[in-house]
């Protein structure tokens, strides 16, 4: 995640993080890490055996889980407004 932020800073292109399995343990590095570089978190998807499962059959969890419709309709008006500042 260092080299691809490096590599987005040094090229001016606007960036934030969606960390996936949420609950998971090894995230605290990458919400310290983020805090220090002033990187936005855009979404948190928790590890949850429904979504791994719609996963590992290729259907979008949003598809039988429908709370999570509105999450992801955010994160892309989130994104479109980071890449049209």
């Amino acid at each position: 995640m260092k080299v691809i932020v490096k590599v987005l800073e040094d090229m001016n292109i606007p960036h934030g993080v969606v960390i996936n399995r949420v609950g998971v343990g090894g995230r605290k590095e990458v919400y310290e890490y983020c805090e220090k570089k002033d990187i936005p978190i855009l979404l948190e998807i928790p590890y949850q055996r429904r979504i791994t499962e719609l996963y590992s059959r290729g259907v979008p969890s949003s598809l039988e889980m429908p709370e999570w419709i509105g999450k992801f309709q955010k994160l892309f008006e989130d994104v479109k407004k980071m890449v049209n500042k």
